[in-house]
């Protein structure tokens, strides 16, 4: 090799060595910082994070377990304490968690929000203007509070619950 082709064979070799780190991603991290979603991340969506995930914009990973913050969380399984502007889990939330919106498939703990909205199973407190869970155990407290079923307590404005003994009641509903 000549010294002209020593920063081209350096340069190559610098590629090559990301291209293979990229391609061995780990499987978990302690940290994670994402700036716009899954495609401007540190490392790939499919990567578990267990510690610490940043939010400038937005992350997204399948599981997270420990403390998310920013503007956007997306993510599957997340156990977790988290603040951000939206919170969005596809399989299951526990932890607590504050946000403008909570919007959660299922969901076991604390939320706080403007919008809390739960898909499926919900066992906690959600604390809101509006809350919404399919399937709730334990307490809504806001201006809205719905649910299909409900073994718990609803205070707030407008409480309904669609199969509960009494659908609809002002201040304070309950089923058991």
């Amino acid at each position: 090799m000549t010294k002209r082709n020593a920063p081209f064979a350096l340069a190559a070799a610098a590629l090559l060595a990301a291209a293979a780190a990229v391609s061995a991603a780990p499987s978990w991290t302690l940290f994670q910082f994402g700036i716009a979603g899954a495609n401007c991340q540190i490392f790939p969506e499919e990567t578990d994070v267990i510690g610490l995930r940043l939010n400038l914009a937005a992350s997204q990973n399948d599981t997270i377990c420990g403390i998310d913050l920013g503007l956007v969380s997306l993510g599957a399984d997340i156990q977790a304490v988290r603040v951000n502007l939206l919170n969005q889990s596809d399989y299951h939330f526990s932890g607590f968690e504050v946000g403008l919106v909570n919007r959660d498939s299922a969901f076991a703990g604390l939320g706080v929000a403007v919008f809390n909205n739960v898909e499926n199973d919900a066992s906690g407190i959600q604390i809101g203007l509006f809350n919404r869970a399919n399937d709730m155990s334990g307490l809504q407290i806001g201006l809205f509070n719905q649910a299909m079923t409900l073994r718990g307590i609803q205070i707030g404005l407008i409480n309904l619950i669609d199969d509960g003994p009494v659908t609809f009641f002002p201040i304070l509903n309950m089923a058991f």
